[in-house]
This record gives C-alpha cells, structure tokens and sequence, in this order.
C-alpha cells in the first residue's frame, strides 16, 4: 500500500535534503510547499498575504497527494509540520488517503539551522527569503514530535 511520508523539522533541519533523497530510494513523489510558493508568488511575498496562499498551495498538494497515492505511488509531504495541531491536521488529511503514514522528524541543532537558512537566503532566488528576525521569531513556534502524538516516526539527524 502506497505511504505517505510527512517531513517534520524546522527551516534548515535538512527535510528537503532527505526528501529529495528517499523520493529517489523509495521510489516517491516529494511535494515541497516551499518550491510551489516560490514559484506561484515569489521569494519574498508580504506577511499579509502568505498565509492564504499558504493555504491554496496546501490545498493544491493534499489533492495532488490523493492523486498520486491513488496511482500507487508514496508521496512525501516536505512542509515542515512545526506543531502537534499541524501534525494532527496533516495526519487526518493523509488518513482519508491512506492508511499507511509515516513521520520523518529531523533532528538539528538550531544554530546550525540558523546559519544555513541565512547563507540560503542571501545566495539563493530560489528559496523563500527568511531575515534573522523571521527565524528567531518563527523558532518560537516549533515543537518537535514528543511520544505523546503517537506516531509512526522514523528519526533522522540533520
């Protein structure tokens, strides 16, 4: 039965690098939310509009996911998943797919992350534009999995 794989860490924890990784292994379909925000409006939208067209994207993918799931395929969910509502959302949603979901939580030192999302956001216009500002404020609101969430997870170091 066909997974689908839901990435969770926060910005520059390596999820798009593992992704990418076992989209080729599995072999599976990575739908990146970043990679379609970029290129439907751009690095470096203002703040008032991200959060609808988050949500359109959102919308796009989970059909998209249906589809491919529906062909036989894993998908791999890389968004990130940064809180228990998240997760639980993202589980319902690929619970009405397939009964087969599992979660890959990347582990990172934050300092780490940091640096690479800065460097990435300077060098390349390829990638939403994140400031130190945003990051700091953003890492205020990432919770990775705990035991009570229950999940199938699988740990990876990034």
């Amino acid at each position: 039965m066909a997974a689908i794989h839901l990435m969770v860490g926060f910005m520059g924890f390596g999820k798009t690098t593992l992704a990418q990784q076992l989209a080729q292994d599995l072999p599976a379909v990575c739908l990146t939310h970043d990679t379609y925000m970029v290129k439907l409006y751009g690095r470096n939208m203002p703040y008032e509009e991200f959060h609808s067209n988050y949500q359109k994207v959102d919308d796009m993918l989970w059909l998209l996911a249906a589809k491919i799931i529906k062909c036989g395929c894993d998908v791999i969910m890389d968004y990130g998943f940064w809180n228990k509502e998240h997760r639980l959302q993202a589980y319902l949603k690929a619970k009405a797919i397939t009964e087969n979901i599992i979660f890959h939580q990347m582990v990172c030192d934050i300092n780490v992350a940091k640096e690479r999302i800065l460097k990435r956001s300077k060098e390349n216009p390829n990638e939403l534009y994140i400031t130190e500002n945003e990051f700091d404020t953003l890492a205020k609101q990432y919770q990775p999995i705990d035991a009570s969430e229950k999940y199938t997870v699988i740990y990876h170091q990034g």
